[in-house]
C-alpha cells in the first residue's frame, strides 16, 4: 500500500529528528511506528494525554500508571547491547 501523507512543517521536522536519533531514515521509521501500532505496543501515547503534565502531580488510578509503565517499557527501538556487555563497560574510563 502507498500512502501520501501531508505534514505540517514543525510536525516534519520532528518526524525528521525522532527518525534520526533512532538511526533511521523518516520514512523507515513512520513504517516501524504503524507496525507497533498495529501490533498493539503503542508506545506513542503522549504524557499529556495521560493525565500529566511537567512538574505537576498525576492524578492515575493504579491500573492507569501500570499502563503508562508498560508503554514506556516498550521504549524505542533501540539495538540490544553486546552479548559481552557488562557494568564495567560503563565505568571504564574511571578508576
Amino acid at each position: 500500500m502507498t500512502l501520501t501523507v501531508h505534514l505540517p512543517d514543525d510536525l516534519e521536522r520532528r518526524l525528521r529528528e525522532c527518525a534520526a536519533r533512532d538511526g533511521r531514515a523518516p520514512e523507515e521509521y513512520v513504517v516501524l511506528l504503524i507496525e507497533r501500532d498495529a501490533a498493539g505496543q503503542g508506545g506513542g501515547r503522549p504524557v499529556e494525554s495521560a493525565g500529566l503534565s511537567p512538574g505537576r502531580a498525576a492524578s492515575l488510578s493504579d491500573s492507569e500508571f501500570e499502563a503508562l509503565l508498560d508503554e514506556l517499557a516498550v521504549g524505542p527501538g533501540l539495538p540490544p547491547l553486546p552479548a559481552d556487555f557488562s557494568r564495567a563497560d560503563l565505568y571504564a574510563d574511571h578508576d
